[in-house]
């Protein structure tokens, strides 16, 4: 095959939402998940700033970067962008095609954006062409529980629907991405929202609130927590109990645990790019008491409309 040649007939640009077919099919090739149309439409086209960028050979699309529009938790929710449906076919891996697409992508399109977060796994570690000093490495472990249910409940299940009767208590001052009502009801209500559920425990005059995920899948039945709002106070005590309470429980630590009916499903990689060099300076202080949740990822997103 002549690299070269091929290369330079590729064509570099946005998707439109009549490129479903070809995402559709790339994300199959890819990932061997199906994908709908309510999906591809809500990730990428539900606002004017989320996107995807693609590589076309001729009509047939062969690699694909997703870029989901955020606001930084902090003074000046600045607008930053988080990676995600990174996809190349396989016989154009290896041989610069993604990266290409990431120089490009980051040129033109992110230029102004100060930056860029990423979630690599073993098979893409592809960064933007930053460099080791422009990255923040941290690093996050999965956990599943096997608790047996305790006989006195002390939280309490609402539908998601119920998100707008809790509105007032909507803050989530450590999270590391700004998150408002209108983050949850666009990420929580606005596609598939019969999978999610509201956990509420209360403490004294304090109100916590979990966001979980009723999964599916072929092991079986699981609850996965996604979210949190409400008080800051008891979230620690709140997750304890709920570890009591519910079996198959799925949630994310900073720190590796040993405990009998702890079991480590994974690790997950969360990487900080600095686009623009004149933040560096903030490096070492940008993950200051911030927490990165679940739902900010698409592990646990369901790609199928239900």
């Amino acid at each position: 095959m002549n690299l070269k040649l091929n290369k330079s007939k590729l064509i570099y640009r946005k998707l439109e939402i009549t490129d479903f077919k070809e995402f559709q099919n790339l994300f199959y090739l890819c990932f061997k998940r199906r994908i709908s149309f309510e999906f591809f439409k809500w990730r990428y086209f539900s606002n004017n700033l989320s996107f995807c960028c693609g590589v076309f050979e001729s009509s047939r699309l062969i690699a694909n970067v997703g870029l989901i529009s955020l606001k930084l938790n902090n003074n000046h929710h600045e607008r930053i962008f988080s990676r995600h449906s990174s996809m190349v076919l396989k016989r154009y891996r290896g041989i610069g095609v993604f990266s290409d697409l990431l120089k490009k992508t980051r040129r033109d399109i992110l230029k102004n954006t100060q930056l860029i977060i990423m979630w690599p796994n073993k098979n893409n570690f592809a960064n933007f062409s930053l460099s080791t000093k422009e990255i923040v490495k941290k690093k996050f472990y999965l956990y599943q529980t096997t608790s047996r249910k305790t006989f006195l409940k002390k939280t309490k299940n609402y539908s998601i629907v119920q998100l707008l009767k809790f509105k007032k208590y909507i803050q989530c001052k450590d999270s590391f991405f700004f998150k408002n009502f209108l983050y949850f009801k666009n990420r929580y209500l606005s596609y598939n929202r019969g999978e999610y559920l509201i956990n509420k425990y209360e403490s004294k005059k304090n109100i916590s609130f979990f966001i979980i995920k009723i999964n599916k899948d072929n092991s079986g039945l699981s609850y996965v927590i996604l979210d949190h709002f409400g008080s800051e106070k008891i979230r620690r005590k709140h997750l304890l109990i709920l570890i009591r309470e519910q079996n198959n429980l799925i949630f994310l630590l900073k720190r590796k645990i040993t405990k009998s009916n702890h079991k480590l499903l994974s690790d997950l990689n969360f990487n900080i790019g600095f686009i623009k060099k004149s933040r560096l300076k903030q490096k070492k202080k940008i993950l200051n008491k911030k927490e990165i949740f679940l739902g900010d990822t698409d592990i646990f997103i369901t790609t199928k409309k239900i």
